[in-house]
Order: C-alpha cells, then sequence, then structure tokens
C-alpha cells in the first residue's frame, strides 16, 4: 500500500478511510516503533500522548497504548495530538477506532491539540460515522400496518394533486393565455408514440392471431367458425386493445418519466429551472401528460387495425373464410360505440399513466438507488391503474348503462 502522508501545515488531499487490508493488519498488531506514551494527567485522567509521527509504521503501538487507558479504568481519557505533524489513513483508523471503542464502553473522550488538516479528516471521518447504526425496535402490528399502507396514501395523493393541477393547466389556464408548450408536447408525442409502434404492433398482430386461433378452435364444433370474426373484433376493439396499449405505455414511457423527473430532483435541475423562473410542472410535466393520452388513443388504432388484420389472415388460411366475409361480420358485431368507448377508455388510460410515472419521479429520495425504486414502482401501479379504471369502465357500461 502506498502511503498517504499528509504534513500538519497542509489539507489532505486523499480519503481518509483505512482500507479493510489496512485496517486488518493494524488491528492484528505488529513490531512497529511505538510513538504513543501513557501518561498520568490530572484529576486522575488518563493522557494517550502520540508522537510526531501517526502513520501505519506507529499505528498498531499507538492503538494499543489507546485501549490500554481506555482499560485503565482512569476517567475521562485524553488523546494528545499537539504533537502530531504527519499522519496517513491508518493513523485516522486509529482515532476512529478509540473514539468508538470509548463510547460503546461509556468512556467520555477529550482530542487535545488537533491541527487543522487532522481536524479536517476528523470530521471526515468521525467516531459516529465508523459507528454501527443501532437496530431498529420490534414494531407492532398496528405500526407494522401504518408503514405499509401510508406510503400507499401517500403516492395517492401525490397523484391526486399532480392530476389536480394538470386539468387545470389543460383546461382552465389556456382560457387566460396561458396555452400548454406546444414544442414540448410534440417531443414528448415523439418520444412515446413513435418509438412504442414496432412493440405495439409486433404484440397486436400476434395476439390477434392467438385470439382467431382460440376462436376458431372452439366454434368450428358447433359449425360456427364464421363468428371468428364477431369474437375477434368485440374483444379487440373493447377490452385487449386498450388494455395492451396502456400495458406497452406503462412499460416504456412511465418508467422513462419516473427515471428522467426522478434524475432531475437528484441533480437539482428542477430547482434551477425555477431558478431561472420556468414552471417545471408547465414545462415538463403538463406536456409528458397531454402527449401519452394523445399516444394512447393514436397507438389503439394502431393495435386494432393490425390485431384485426391478423384475425382476418389467419380466418382466411385456417377456416377459409374471404376477407370481405370477414369484413361484413367485423361490421355487424362492432358498433362505433364500441370503438369510441375503447379510444377513450385507452386515452384515460394514457393519462393517469402520465400522471404515475410524473408523481413517482417527483417522489425520489435516497439518491441514485432510489431513482431505480421509483421507476419500479412507477410501472407497477401504471398497470394496478390501469386494470382498475378498465373494471370501473366495464362495471359502468355493461351494468349500470346497460
Amino acid at each position: 500500500m502506498t502511503e498517504a502522508t499528509h504534513n500538519a501545515g497542509r489539507a489532505p488531499d486523499r480519503a481518509t478511510s483505512a482500507p479493510r487490508a489496512e485496517v486488518a493488519e493494524l488491528m492484528s498488531g505488529g513490531p512497529w516503533p511505538v510513538s504513543a506514551a501513557r501518561t498520568a494527567g490530572p484529576a486522575a485522567a488518563a493522557v494517550v500522548t502520540f508522537g510526531a509521527s501517526l502513520s501505519r509504521a506507529t499505528a498498531a503501538a499507538a492503538l494499543g497504548e489507546a485501549c490500554a487507558a481506555l482499560d485503565s479504568g482512569r476517567r475521562p481519557v485524553v488523546l494528545d495530538l499537539g504533537a502530531v505533524h504527519e499522519f496517513d489513513s491508518a493513523g485516522i483508523a486509529v482515532i476512529s477506532e478509540v473514539l468508538r471503542r470509548g463510547r460503546a464502553a461509556g468512556i467520555e473522550l477529550e482530542l487535545r491539540g488537533t491541527s487543522a488538516p487532522l481536524r479536517e479528516c476528523l470530521a471526515l471521518l468521525s467516531g459516529a460515522r465508523a459507528a454501527p447504526a443501532a437496530r431498529p425496535g420490534r414494531r407492532g402490528p398496528v405500526a407494522a400496518v401504518g408503514a405499509a399502507v401510508l406510503p400507499g396514501l401517500q403516492g395517492v395523493r401525490a397523484a391526486a394533486s399532480l392530476l389536480r393541477r394538470s386539468l387545470r393547466a389543460l383546461l382552465i389556464d389556456p382560457l387566460r393565455g396561458r396555452r400548454p408548450r406546444l414544442d414540448r408536447c410534440l417531443v414528448e408525442l415523439e418520444c412515446a408514440a413513435n418509438g412504442a409502434v414496432p412493440i405495439t404492433a409486433l404484440i397486436a398482430l400476434l395476439l390477434g392471431l392467438v385470439l382467431a386461433m382460440q376462436a376458431f378452435v372452439q366454434l368450428r364444433n358447433w359449425s360456427a367458425e364464421l363468428l371468428v370474426a364477431n369474437m375477434v373484433g368485440v374483444a379487440v376493439v373493447t377490452e385487449i386493445g386498450p388494455l395492451m396499449t396502456a400495458i406497452v405505455l406503462a412499460a416504456r414511457s412511465a418508467s422513462a418519466n419516473a427515471a428522467q423527473l426522478g434524475a432531475m430532483v437528484v441533480g437539482e435541475e428542477l430547482d434551477a429551472l425555477r431558478q431561472m423562473g420556468v414552471d417545471p410542472h408547465r414545462f415538463l410535466i403538463v406536456p409528458k401528460v397531454l402527449a401519452l393520452t394523445v399516444a394512447a388513443v393514436v397507438l389503439c388504432v394502431l393495435f386494432d387495425v393490425v390485431a384485426t388484420c391478423g384475425a382476418a389472415c389467419f380466418a382466411w388460411a385456417a377456416a377459409d373464410i374471404a376477407p370481405t366475409v370477414f369484413r361484413a361480420q367485423l361490421e355487424i358485431a362492432v358498433s362505433g360505440t364500441d370503438v369510441v368507448t375503447g379510444l377513450a377508455k385507452c386515452g384515460i388510460f394514457g393519462g393517469c399513466i402520465g400522471v404515475i410515472g410524473c408523481s413517482e419521479g417527483l417522489r425520489v429520495e435516497g439518491g441514485s438507488a432510489g431513482v431505480g425504486v421509483v421507476t419500479t414502482r412507477a410501472v407497477v401501479l401504471a398497470v394496478l391503474a390501469v386494470i382498475c379504471v378498465d373494471a370501473a369502465f366495464v362495471f359502468v357500461q355493461r351494468l349500470l348503462l346497460g
């Protein structure tokens, strides 16, 4: 190990924590010269006087003398560092270890005569920092339930507040002359919709084929293969299309928005925007929510068309149903109301995904590690919200409105 020795007249320029190998070697002792002497001080205090050099060569002896002072029974223990002119990471580790042991034993410790460079290093690696974290006490059942439920309630509250502000920015502020940033909306729309077109089209084609296969296998038992178009058309337009489109957007855009905003929060970029007089909500969040709402509708149309074409190709190849016949059956089964309802539902899905992704990104905690947490949580909550909203739609549409 290369020694990093600091003179007392200049500030240290290296990290002060000793490597594990060095600390292990330090604790094991060694045939190094002793440069620390323990002397008796006033009021029965144990004074440990360190020599001019507190480095790897003298660290073991210094640690032994300091530990002997801790075990002597005299209180308090004074570490006299006035003679220390040079030190390295091993010396800082000695002081940190003595402070830790003294705190664990309840012994009053005093540092005397520390130079400015030594104080700076001790501020970076203090005894409190080296002490192990205390284990949290056992929580009761009520506290455990509250700890599990409270973050979810806080997330719902944050998402509701962001939704309220976004609706106000989209519906009320334009009447007051504060329109959304069109350039930002177009950028976000390109990121959300253009990048999701290939994966959406592929999923739609495969699902159309699968649905047609499953319907054909069941309907041919009653010689009703012609109704494949009816089953696939209604399922895709009303449920499968909006749901799968929303899940694709949740996986792509909710995670991307949460990660982007989370990184901006960690990097204090949102504070920088506020200092420049730019409202982060109008500049970042409103365009994202609006773009995802529009992108969801556009991608849902694409999904419906591609899935229906895939089902028609299978019906033509396997069931000998001509495309014109398939189209006629599709027009009978699927009404304009079904199409409008599916697109409206998908637009609401997109708005929910945008709000949840942005709200989770703004709630990031714990630095860069927290960005990964909110990214995962944004996807899970977005998919859950889509399923819940879809269930509410079906309940209102089928059971209440008939």
